[in-house]
């Protein structure tokens, strides 16, 4: 039985990137194990990041991972993975780097798989944002990658900035305990109105695979 995506509204960008950490660290202090944490690219979570900076004590009980990549080498100004490494690369947590290796978009995202299996049994939060054509990760409209669930990560061809994805799978994102969906600014409202009715976008897709979806926004619906 699927749910409707929750929508939590908030003020303002800065509010709901503020709402979004306190959550994040209130699951966190509910487990007593390493806490896992996939952190996406763009500019939309950047101020919840630094938030997170500023909040969490220490980092040393955390794994971060990257929820998608453009197939480019991390010094690329279009990687996510160096996005996410400006952040948290001077914290004391475990950054599980994804790697180019400029060979096949396929055998990285194998590769970063088996990293993430070797380092992660729980998958507990991941933030998300999301496209104006209802994207989430790299799963776009009329890609090869929403239908694979073989795999936990896979490559796929977008053809938007880069020819070249690689992405968490649905399949990786429904075992996630906790998705923190993060869409703020004027230009999501249009897409944030079509949330739990257009079931053929990837962004509803996903009630397929998990019950416990939150979007966070500033945007009144």
């Amino acid at each position: 039985m699927t749910h409707d995506i929750n929508i939590h509204i908030e003020a303002d960008h800065e509010s709901a990137s503020t709402y979004l950490v306190s959550e994040i660290k209130y699951l966190r202090n509910k487990v007593n194990s390493k806490f896992s944490i996939g952190l996406s690219g763009g500019n939309t979570p950047k101020l919840a990041y630094s938030k997170m900076l500023e909040s969490f004590v220490d980092f040393a009980d955390i794994n971060f991972w990257t929820v998608d990549e453009r197939w480019v080498d991390g010094k690329n100004e279009f990687s996510n993975q160096k996005l996410i490494d400006s952040y948290f690369d001077k914290t004391d947590a475990n950054i599980l780097k994804f790697e180019y290796s400029n060979k096949s978009p396929y055998d990285d995202a194998m590769k970063y798989e088996d990293k993430l299996k070797d380092n992660i049994d729980i998958y507990d939060v991941v933030i998300l944002g999301l496209g104006e054509d209802g994207h989430i990760a790299s799963l776009f409209p009329g890609t090869e990658a929403l239908e694979n669930n073989d795999f936990l990560y896979t490559a796929n061809e977008v053809n938007i900035k880069t020819k070249w994805r690689v992405t968490s799978t649905y399949k990786l994102l429904g075992s996630v305990r906790k998705i923190f969906v993060l869409a703020t600014g004027t230009n999501k409202k249009n897409i944030l109105s079509l949330v739990n009715k257009n079931e053929t976008l990837p962004i509803n897709i996903l009630k397929n695979y998990s019950n416990n979806i939150e979007i966070v926004t500033d945007q009144i619906i």
